[in-house]
């Protein structure tokens, strides 16, 4: 909600379905702006996350809830293994060594909104460990306009 990327959601897709309208080439242009519109939404599924580390302060809390996206029913959760989740994660790129596996993965990921949940993981693993992510951890002691931030409070700024 903060990066808004809802409220841009609607005209791009009544751009898709007016570029559909167009003869000859209206569906390939329809396709092409869908294929961006899918990728950018991807890629704010990944801004999320950051987010939710940002507030959890725990890159583990966050893959454990991917995780659990991942494994779909609440009754297999007591039967998910978190570090094995971690393992598979950072072993993500692994696949993608040779061409055939870089295809795959194209293919898996073209038409979904949201990427799947071990890239998802592995991206947190990443960001969790990178100076980006610390710096802004260090930053946020100083509150937003550069004070010291106050106790309490829901809202610093």
């Amino acid at each position: 909600l903060k990066c808004e990327h809802g409220v841009y959601l609607t005209p791009i897709n009544v751009l898709v379905l007016a570029a559909g309208l167009i003869p000859t080439w209206g569906r390939v242009i329809a396709e092409s702006i869908q294929a961006q519109m899918l990728e950018w939404l991807r890629c704010a599924e990944f801004t999320c996350d950051r987010a939710a580390l940002l507030a959890t302060q725990n890159p583990r809390v966050v893959m454990s809830v991917l995780m659990k996206l991942a494994g779909g029913s609440p009754t297999l959760a007591p039967q998910l293994n978190l570090d094995a989740f971690i393992a598979q994660a950072r072993a993500y790129d692994a696949v993608s060594d040779n061409e055939l596996g870089e295809l795959l993965k194209s293919a898996q990921t073209a038409g979904l909104t949201h990427p799947v949940p071990v890239l998802r993981a592995r991206e947190i693993d990443q960001w969790a460990s990178s100076q980006t992510y610390q710096s802004l951890l260090q930053c946020q002691q100083n509150g937003y306009n550069g004070k010291v931030a106050t106790q309490g409070g829901w809202r610093n700024w």
